[in-house]
């Protein structure tokens, strides 16, 4: 490398060293603004909806032997219906499917909304879409949480699962 090309280095390398440092001295504003945040996060690992038959001796004579059970059953994670109401008005009615590219991951909520100041009544509904004819599965099938919200310009309500008591709680 040439002493040119030496200098010139050595020239943009003070010079990014300067830029950054004058850019770490620019505040900024973490607070949200003037407004507060209504946020629903959490994840749940859905319940599976199962629809068995039983094989003929065709289909089990057909399969490896040790695959030769007498039910063929196939089972999927059930989607979620989330809905959230801000007094009264729908501000959420949504269908949340499982991750992955099978459906058979967890379903995720990662929702947030700006609020104004002032006070709010707050519904959210969280409920497995089951077929009418099935038992409820193990699992979380309805959840709902309740309250108000009264925020201040930069307050945050979070709407989370508690992972012990499997309730909606709001933190």
């Amino acid at each position: 490398m040439t002493t040119s090309g030496k200098v010139l280095g050595a020239l943009v390398a003070i010079g990014l060293t300067v830029l950054t440092a004058a850019l770490s001295q620019v505040p900024l504003d973490f607070s949200g603004g003037d407004h507060g945040i209504l946020r629903l996060s959490w994840r749940n690992d859905g319940v599976t909806v199962e629809a068995c038959r039983e094989r003929t001796e065709e289909e089990r004579a057909n399969l490896p032997i040790h695959m030769r059970n007498p039910m063929a059953c196939i089972g999927q994670i059930a989607s979620y219906h989330l809905r959230l109401e801000v007094d009264g008005g729908v501000m959420i009615d949504d269908t949340l499917r499982p991750a992955g590219a099978r459906g058979d991951g967890p379903v995720y909520v990662l929702e947030e909304l700006p609020m104004e100041p002032g006070t709010y009544q707050v519904d959210v509904r969280y409920e497995a879409l089951l077929p009418t004819d099935i038992e409820a599965p193990p699992g979380i099938v309805s959840l709902s949480w309740t309250g108000t919200f009264s925020p201040s310009p930069g307050d945050v309500l979070l709407v989370t699962l508690d992972e012990d008591s499997q309730e909606l709680v709001a933190r």
